[in-house]
């Protein structure tokens, strides 16, 4: 634009200053050819002078590279690839049916409940599904406090001991106390997640070959959020009488007493209110681990059925004296107990590998007793108390414990009264994979 604007320019001074037309143009050819010259001049240097700033840029931008490139790998260890949500839909990888059918997986130990490519067959699915939706909504919890065993099976060795205690208060004030012997048992039991299946031998019947007269059965299931045991106790065998009134100064005595038979049969199930950062399966049945110490209240209900005989015309000849009553020689205690119990449960983490447990569940309610009671058709108060002690340690896959645990009784009525319990002490040692 600029060099048309100085051509016009030049033809207005040449048709000015030369009149004749055979003068300008041949001064018109010389000045086109000075300004084609001059253009082409500006145009190369101009050209140079774009190519210098481009050529700096360009070292610019190198440079400002290279320093990025060497400040990240400084800092390349720390980087993490950022894990996908939990929640994340994925595409899974494509396996043929064969490589994913869930017999399978099984025989070469890779099956997953809650792999979502596993092939199963129809019935199956629909048991693996609810299994697994049971599994998220009962049994997930904080993993910053809990987390699981990583581990399908268990199998473990028991030794289970226990024995029935009795307190009792006659009339005239007399006190009695008795025990029965420990019954000893020793069993095996292998574990599938939830399921388990093992057996126990009283050690009674190794040694004398005679038909125990102890018996003990036990259910229980546990998850995050509740946990439900069932129990049958059955004792036929007596006891030995610790202190009978003033027999030996009331110092402690042992006489055999064969007078005394028990049977007791209950359900007690309740719920952890602190169920996301407290596990009791981590303290009674090495289901899980507990990272952090924490506890957690809990509430449900107590359900048990009472029959204990007290045939006191069977004492020993030497403490038949101390009776109060002469004409009530029997005392027989049958009755249902109903009751709410609330507590309270805590895991102490004692080290990574070894955690203590206390829980204690006082409990209250009423009893209906039966006409063939001592006190006939009625409904008492109910007070009862349970409690318990574990200490588990982890050792890679291999695990110890022991427990301790009472189930407590009270009955009250008039000039009578009776504090029944049974105390249960447990060994376990085991392994998971």
């Amino acid at each position: 634009m600029k060099m048309l604007l100085y051509k016009l320019l030049a033809c207005a001074v040449v048709l000015t200053a030369f009149p004749s037309l055979s003068l300008a143009q041949d001064f018109l050819q010389d000045l086109d050819s000075l300004s084609h010259t001059n253009f082409r001049q500006d145009m190369i240097e101009e050209s140079m002078i774009q190519e210098k700033q481009a050529m700096e840029a360009v070292n610019e931008i190198e440079h400002e590279g290279h320093k990025l490139l060497m400040e990240m790998e400084d800092h390349v260890d720390g980087i993490e690839a950022p894990m996908p949500p939990k929640d994340a839909q994925l595409r899974p990888l494509t396996y043929t049916r064969d490589q994913k059918w869930w017999w399978n997986l099984l025989k070469q130990g890779k099956l997953k409940m809650n792999d979502s490519t596993v092939v199963w067959p129809k019935f199956l699915k629909f048991c693996v599904d609810v299994y697994n939706w049971a599994d998220h909504t009962f049994n997930s919890y904080d993993p910053q406090y809990v987390i699981g065993t990583g581990k399908r099976w268990k199998v473990r060795l028991v030794s289970d001991n226990w024995l029935d205690t009795y307190a009792m208060k006659l009339p005239q004030g007399v006190q009695a106390n008795m025990s029965s012997d420990i019954s000893a048992n020793i069993g095996a039991y292998i574990q599938y997640m939830a399921v388990s299946i093992g057996s126990s031998y009283d050690i009674e019947k190794l040694f004398n070959h005679k038909e125990p007269m102890h018996k003990k059965y036990q259910f229980g299931f546990i998850c995050a959020l509740f946990n439900v045991e069932m129990y049958y106790l059955e004792n036929r065998g007596g006891v030995n009488i610790r202190k009978f009134g003033n027999i030996n100064d009331g110092k402690l005595i042992k006489e055999y007493f064969p007078g005394v038979s028990m049977y007791s049969y209950g359900l007690d199930a309740y719920y952890f209110f602190n169920n996301k950062k407290y596990s009791q399966g981590a303290a009674y049945n090495f289901a899980k681990y507990q990272l952090k110490s924490q506890g957690s209240f809990m509430a449900g209900i107590s359900i048990a059925n009472q029959k204990l005989s007290f045939d006191f015309s069977q004492l020993p000849e030497s403490l038949k004296h101390e009776l109060p009553d002469a004409d009530i020689s029997n005392y027989y205690f049958h009755y249902n107990s109903y009751a709410i119990l609330a507590g309270y449960g805590y895991n102490w983490v004692i080290a990574p590998r070894l955690l203590f447990n206390a829980t204690v569940m006082p409990s209250i309610g009423f009893s209906h007793y039966y006409e063939d009671s001592i006190e006939g058709d009625k409904y008492l108060l109910s007070l009862n108390i349970q409690g318990k002690l574990s200490l588990t340690y982890n050792l890679g896959n291999y695990f110890f414990g022991i427990f301790g645990n009472l189930n407590g009784h009270l009955y009250k009525q008039g000039r009578t009264s009776l504090f029944s319990s049974v105390e249960n002490f447990s060994a376990y040692i085991g392994l998971r994979f």
